[in-house]
Formats: C-alpha cells, sequence, structure tokens
C-alpha cells in the first residue's frame, strides 16, 4: 500500500506585523535612494526590492497602491469661473 501523504496548509501569520515590517523596509529603501546616483546599480536593486515590496502588498491586501501616500489638498472643484 502507498504511503498516504499528508500536505500542511499555508501557516497563518499576522498580515499587519508583516505589513507594518514591510512599510518600515520600503520607507528605510526610499530614504537611501536619496542618497543614491540614480542609474547606479545600488539604485535599481533598490528600486526593484521596493516594487516586490509593493507586489507582496497587493497580494495581501488587494490594492496596488497600498503603501503609496495619498494626494495632498483637496480635489480641483467644478467651478465657472466669474465672467
Amino acid at each position: 500500500m502507498a504511503a498516504e501523504r499528508r500536505t500542511k496548509g499555508p501557516k497563518e501569520f499576522n498580515r499587519e506585523d508583516v505589513l507594518a515590517s514591510l512599510a518600515e523596509a520600503r520607507k528605510s529603501l526610499i530614504e537611501a535612494l536619496r542618497a543614491m546616483r540614480p542609474k547606479s546599480g545600488l539604485a535599481r536593486s533598490a528600486g526593484a526590492v521596493i516594487d516586490e515590496i509593493d507586489e507582496f502588498a497587493f497580494v495581501l491586501t488587494g490594492d496596488r497602491a497600498h503603501f503609496h501616500a495619498n494626494a495632498h489638498g483637496s480635489p480641483a472643484a467644478n467651478r465657472r469661473k466669474p465672467d
């Protein structure tokens, strides 16, 4: 007889803790990018890690812009200019 194969389901983890850690790592990478030459290999590598963090956050939250800052200010009003 063939031995029964048991598969383990994915282990549970605290998504909020993971997202908080990713947010901190992403913030640190963005700060480090400011000191790097824009097209250097190091800057490209940091950018790639930031992209992967964003992708992982998307998988966890369904929001592609989970870590992106919201726009500042209020939206433009649809007002007519006075004549």
